[in-house]
């Protein structure tokens, strides 16, 4: 049988969702945790990798296991996990359902803090000091439609460059600046590649058309410096 979770987590211990030889992956505490529960071995297949440091709201894994259980009882491996990570959900699905490969699209959340970030929320936002976000909301429209976002990720073989992204948000309150980006799907350092251009254009090293300049010419050089990514977010995966 195939299942289905959503999990959220605290990504601040972790070097990123997926298993690594030298270092702690979420993935490898999950499937410790489903291991101490079911006393059989459960492989998870997340619907994408994020970065070291990296939160998520609502990722998405599916696992394969000859155990039929409620998601009630599924639920009770939370009590094996610790505290900055939490399933929230696991129902049976198809069992030709990918997790990654089924993904329509996903959607990201980067957080700036207005004022400087006290201890309990360092790990959460990013200050940015003299922080000017008229030129950002006009540099935002910029992002959106298809194109080559080859200046705004990491080099990866075989990754299509080509995205398309379906729309930028920019939600203000009175403490933080909360951007979201919905996409078809992401490449490597994509939002923080975007989200550090965008800072320097709001602290005016950086001009607003050179969003333009950067999907025209495919040329990450003339991107910001990549984001720290203690603000960023995977919000939601859709299916």
């Amino acid at each position: 049988m195939r299942y289905l979770a959503t999990v959220s987590y605290d990504g601040t211990s972790y070097a990123g969702f997926q298993k690594q030889q030298n270092a702690l992956g979420i993935q490898t505490v999950i499937e410790r945790a489903f291991r101490l529960m079911t006393q059989t071995e459960i492989a998870i297949h997340s619907s994408g990798r994020t970065d070291k440091g990296v939160h998520a709201l609502a990722q998405r894994f599916h696992f394969d296991s000859h155990l039929k259980l409620d998601n009630d009882t599924w639920l009770r491996v939370n009590d094996r996990l610790p505290l900055d990570i939490r399933i929230l959900s696991i129902k049976q699905v198809n069992n030709d359902f990918h997790a990654r490969y089924n993904a329509k699209s996903k959607k990201y959340r980067y957080v700036i803090s207005k004022k400087p970030s006290t201890v309990f929320k360092a790990n959460y936002e990013v200050y940015i000091k003299n922080f000017d976000i008229v030129p950002v909301r006009e540099a935002l429209p910029l992002l959106e439609g298809t194109h080559n976002f080859k200046g705004f990720c990491q080099f990866v073989k075989g990754k299509n460059p080509i995205k398309t992204m379906y729309a930028v948000k920019l939600k203000e309150t009175k403490t933080h600046y909360i951007f979201t980006f919905h996409a078809d799907a992401f490449l490597k350092y994509m939002v923080r590649s975007i989200m550090g251009t965008l800072i320097e254009i709001g602290t005016h090293q950086l001009e607003p058309d050179v969003i333009t300049k950067i999907l025209e010419m495919q040329n990450r050089k003339l991107a910001g410096k990549t984001a720290e990514s203690r603000g960023l977010y995977l919000e939601r995966v859709y299916y």
